[in-house]
């Protein structure tokens, strides 16, 4: 008989499953689905872990995966499909995996490694901007979709063409004036961030390049109505290590918390240099929001006091492919940094010793002051999830709910209703229930958690891991 705990297992082995089949289909729902709710989600993730006998390493090392669910008059209809990137194309092909991944290497050793040769897979987050959805990884360009049928255009400039930039899987979106804001890192002899910034229409209205003063590994950052904030926490490259083959990129990465957090303020519009800060050391995939607060940049986030869910060999995110948990030990907890630009000083807060993770604000917020925060939780210090929480980032007063520990809850995405108040609508979670092993959408009242789901969209299989989304409302 399969137990709750025994169940928890399951889930984990079911995040790093491969799902090779494309769908399109409209899935049983249960409960009501509120008739407001008329757009598309789109989600992206690790789709394909295995291929010719060989199993990918890392929970990262999955080919990216579009999933749709196109809501329209209480019902939902469900689409996935691969993006097909040059890595995507190239490995179908030969029936088998041949280019290196974040911390699976290339079959064939030291030599078939040498040099940066890890490959889009375009697998992390994606954006609908101008009648394109994107599909971002961590390297390279970003690639474009139809966002009606998803299938793939190519790789798309996004920046100046006269600079490789490997952009970051995050981009920011002004919530008041619609720019488009995206952050690339070279490394090289010498590291540089770059910033370009979009308009709603997507003309390009700026490029800053800044040398940054340590090569370390950064997901996620921040914007505000005047600057940019970019957290350089100490996990650091070891290039040589990396580029002469002898390990993968994910392995050539060390946790140095004695250096400490190093943190960027770049001016916007590119006027004065960046200014450099320290604080103690701590870990961040993902901001929440950052705000300005007259001469100061009030930056909420979750932070870890080491990555060890991330890094090394018994790490969770990569004992996960054997259905084990692995090291998780420290928890993802909910801070903000306080940064007084002119006087070039920062003060750091814990808002939460509770576990939270996949922060999320209304889009229409973004960038400018915000009230609530919107998460993944769980009890203790796992990295895989079973419930949602809302915080008053004022107050601190924190409200959540949770769905069994047999199950699993993925990012909250955000939709505003019309109707309500700001920072007011619904949660949309994508989750997986081991119990049954299959997955489900499940549609949450943003501001009455504790009633539990509105409505649950079945999924007649289960999904893998789906990192981030997008929300697309029909009538925007």
């Amino acid at each position: 008989m399969q137990t709750a705990a025994t169940a928890t297992i399951g889930s984990l082995a079911g995040l790093a499953s491969s799902m090779m089949q494309e769908y399109d289909y409209f899935p049983e729902v249960r409960g009501r689905i509120p008739l407001e709710l008329e757009g598309t989600l789109y989600r992206n993730g690790p789709g394909r872990f295995e291929l010719g006998g060989v199993r990918k390493r890392h929970l990262l090392d999955g080919d990216g995966m579009i999933q749709a669910f196109d809501f329209a008059q209480g019902r939902v209809r469900y689409r996935n499909r691969f993006v097909r990137t040059r890595k995507y194309q190239a490995e179908q092909g030969a029936g088998r995996f041949v280019m290196p991944t974040w911390t699976t290497r290339a079959p064939g050793g030291m030599v078939r490694n040498v040099g940066n040769k890890i490959r889009s897979q375009a697998g992390v987050t994606v954006t609908l901007k101008n009648g394109c959805l994107y599909a971002f990884d961590e390297v390279g360009l970003p690639y474009g979709l139809d966002p009606d049928t998803l299938e793939t255009w190519g790789e798309r400039q996004v920046g100046p063409d006269d600079i490789h930039i490997d952009y970051k899987a995050h981009t920011k979106t002004d919530g008041r004036n619609g720019h488009w804001l995206l952050l690339g890192v070279e490394h090289g002899p010498r590291t540089w961030l770059d910033l370009v910034v979009r308009d709603g229409k997507g003309r390009q209205l700026g490029h800053q390049r800044v040398a940054s003063p340590r090569p370390s590994y950064i997901h996620d950052w921040f914007f505000t109505e005047r600057h940019v904030v970019i957290l350089l926490h100490p996990v650091e490259l070891s290039l040589p290590r990396f580029l002469s083959g002898l390990a993968s990129f994910t392995d050539s990465l060390q946790w140095r918390p004695k250096k400490g957090n190093m943190v960027a303020v770049l001016d916007r519009a590119g006027a004065g240099s960046p200014v450099f800060l320290e604080t103690d050391a701590c870990f961040m995939w993902h901001s929440l929001n950052a705000f300005d607060l007259g001469d100061s940049i009030v930056a909420d986030f979750v932070g870890y006091d080491a990555p060890d869910h991330f890094l090394g060999e018994k790490a969770a995110f990569r004992m996960i492919m054997d259905g084990k948990p692995g090291l998780q030990q420290n928890k993802g907890m909910l801070r903000r940094y306080i940064i007084n630009v002119p006087g070039k000083c920062l003060a750091q807060d814990s808002l939460s010793e509770e576990n939270h993770e996949f922060p999320m604000v209304d889009p229409d917020v973004a960038g400018h002051r915000h009230r609530f925060g919107h998460y993944t939780t769980a009890p203790g210090a796992t990295v895989f999830h079973h419930g949602l929480a809302r915080v008053d980032m004022n107050s601190g007063r924190r409200e959540a709910v949770f769905v069994g520990d047999a199950a699993h809850l993925g990012e909250p995405v955000f939709v505003r209703d019309p109707s309500s108040a700001a920072e007011q609508g619904w949660l949309l979670t994508l989750g997986l229930d081991a119990l049954t092993a299959t997955s489900f959408l499940a549609v949450f009242r943003s501001d009455r958690l504790s009633d539990g789901p509105l409505a649950r969209v079945l999924l007649t299989h289960s999904t893998p891991l789906s990192f981030h989304g997008y929300w697309h409302d029909r009538h925007a």
